[in-house]
C-alpha cells in the first residue's frame, strides 16, 4: 500500500476533532475537590516536614476547616493603583516586610459591597491579608490570607476563592512572625470558608 501524505495533514485536524467530541469535566471549584486536596497536601506536609510550625507533631491530625462553599468564590473587579510602588506591611513581631502594592479589588458579598487593599510579590502574584467577624472565636485573631495566582486575572477582574484562606504560621506557634493584615482589609461580615482555629 502506498503511504499517502496528504494524510500528515489529515491527523492534527483529526486530533483536533477528538479533543472537542470529548466531554469536558466538570470545572473542580464546583465540586471543591481541588480544595480538598489542597488541604489534605498541606495536613501531610504540616506533620511531616522539619519547617513545620506544628509543635506536636506525633498527635496532629489535621487542621480544621469550613465545609467548601463556592459562594465565597467571588471575581472582583481589579482597581490597579496609579503608581506602583513598594510598601512595609507590619508583622507581628515589630519588623516590616516589603511589598508592591497592586492596588484594590472592589465587589459584592454576601450583598455586601467589598473593596480591599491587595498586594503583589515580587514574582508577580497576589498576596490577599484580611481580618473578619469570624475572628479572633472561630478563625485566627491576627487574621487570615491569600495567596492568588496571575493566573486568576481574566477581563480585568480577579477570582478569589475564600475557601483557600490560610492562618499564618504565627497561629501556630509564637516563634514565627506573620504579616498583619492593614486597616482597610477588617471586613464587617463573617467569611465562613477556609481554614478554622487549630486548637
Amino acid at each position: 500500500m502506498k503511504f499517502n501524505k496528504w494524510f500528515l495533514f489529515l491527523i492534527p485536524i483529526i486530533a483536533i476533532l477528538a479533543y472537542f467530541s470529548i466531554p469536558k469535566a466538570k470545572p473542580v471549584n464546583e465540586t471543591g475537590a481541588d480544595v480538598l486536596k489542597i488541604r489534605r497536601d498541606k495536613d501531610s506536609a504540616l506533620k511531616d516536614d522539619e519547617e513545620s510550625p506544628i509543635k506536636d507533631k506525633a498527635t496532629f491530625k489535621g487542621l480544621k476547616y469550613y465545609s467548601f462553599n463556592k459562594d465565597y468564590i467571588v471575581d472582583f473587579v481589579l482597581e490597579k493603583a496609579e503608581k506602583a510602588k513598594t510598601v512595609e506591611l507590619k508583622m507581628t513581631d515589630g519588623t516590616t516586610e516589603k511589598l508592591i502594592l497592586f492596588g484594590k479589588i472592589k465587589g459584592e458579598l454576601g450583598g455586601f459591597a467589598i473593596s480591599l487593599v491587595l498586594y503583589q510579590h515580587d514574582d508577580g502574584n497576589f498576596f490577599l491579608p484580611f481580618k473578619d467577624k469570624t475572628a479572633p472565636t472561630e478563625t485566627y485573631g491576627g487574621g487570615r490570607f491569600l495567596d492568588l495566582p496571575l493566573t486568576n486575572v481574566k477581563n480585568n477582574r480577579l477570582r478569589v476563592d475564600f475557601n483557600l484562606a490560610y492562618n499564618p504560621y504565627c497561629a501556630y506557634n509564637e516563634d514565627f512572625a506573620c504579616p498583619i493584615p492593614p486597616a482597610e482589609n477588617t471586613l464587617p461580615i463573617r467569611i465562613e470558608a477556609g481554614e478554622k482555629l487549630f486548637n
